[in-house]
């Protein structure tokens, strides 16, 4: 017979489970800009300190929980403050559908909130999670979302805030690692109003002031094309050629050159939303393939 006893863990189990599910369908679609390069990161900085394979797995491990709980916050903070435009531009999302209210978001906004910047000062980074809470509260609370510029802002500092932390997860920063960081907040700076390409009608419907719109969708599918076509040069000299003429450096050279030249030419030949949206997916890849190079070329 069941009993009261023996039904309580399991309705606990049940619903632990249905709140992984659907944070899961909040970030799904951001994971390759988050969870899986940052994590990358991390274990970079592992081989780099020459951990052993345990130290490694339970590096890995606390900073894979970190940057859900990092992206969680991100996605309910934007999804909540843009449910209009995702019925337009994203259907697909918990608030659009009816997986989540909008007081259960509001709810777990809440939560992950206080959770995220506790497991930040365990962790020993406390610092970062509190500079990205900064963000997301200019974001998505004064306006930085409502304007081009301090989109871009919010994702390039954002790469600080996420590539940082990975690395501190583990140990001290150094120059090297630094030296990534620096260079692809400022590749994302420049080149993240790719992700407005796709946008444009629920951008227009709630009056976002996106690149597209300020400056014209034609200037700036030229202006994404000429930095994705200038970025394997970047890539080289900052991050691929201090690691020293290796075969993995040049396979790598050529893969994330031969990508960034793909998107160039989509940027500009491509416009149609399907291809839009297309082309941001191989963005998040390259950049989470950017990522994967880091460890091996900071060993």
């Amino acid at each position: 017979m069941t009993t009261l006893t023996t039904r309580a863990p399991t309705a606990i189990l049940q619903s632990a489970w249905r709140e992984i599910h659907l944070s899961w369908l909040f970030i799904r679609t951001d994971r390759w800009t988050t969870v899986f390069p940052a994590t990358c990161f991390v274990m970079a900085a592992t081989v780099n300190a020459r951990l052993s394979p345990y130290e490694t797995a339970v590096s890995v491990g606390l900073g894979a929980l970190y940057f859900w709980l990092f992206v969680y916050e991100h996605t309910l903070a934007n999804q909540l403050v843009g449910v209009d435009e995702d019925r337009i531009n994203k259907p697909f999302r918990p608030l659009v559908t009816g997986h989540s209210t909008l007081r259960g978001a509001r709810l777990r906004l809440i939560a992950v909130r206080v959770t995220f910047p506790v497991y930040g000062y365990c962790l020993g980074i406390l610092k970062w999670a509190l500079l990205w809470q900064i963000l997301s509260l200019l974001q998505h609370e004064y306006g930085w979302g409502r304007h081009w510029l301090g989109r871009n802002l919010y994702a390039g500092i954002g790469v600080v805030a996420q590539l940082a932390a990975a690395w501190e997860i583990v140990g001290v920063l150094t120059p090297y690692a630094w030296r990534w960081i620096v260079t692809l907040t400022v590749t994302v700076t420049l080149l993240m109003s790719v992700q407005d390409l796709r946008d444009i009608n629920g951008d227009r419907a709630v009056n976002r002031s996106t690149m597209p719109l300020v400056l014209g969708e034609t200037r700036t599918r030229i202006f994404l094309c000429i930095g994705f076509a200038v970025g394997p040069v970047a890539i080289h000299h900052f991050l691929m050629a201090p690691a020293g003429p290796h075969w993995w450096t040049v396979a790598t050279d050529v893969l994330l050159g031969s990508l960034s030249l793909l998107l160039a030419a989509r940027v500009v030949l491509f416009r149609c939303l399907a291809h839009d949206r297309r082309t941001y997916r191989l963005v998040e890849q390259w950049y989470t393939l950017a990522l994967a190079a880091s460890i091996y070329t900071l060993r």
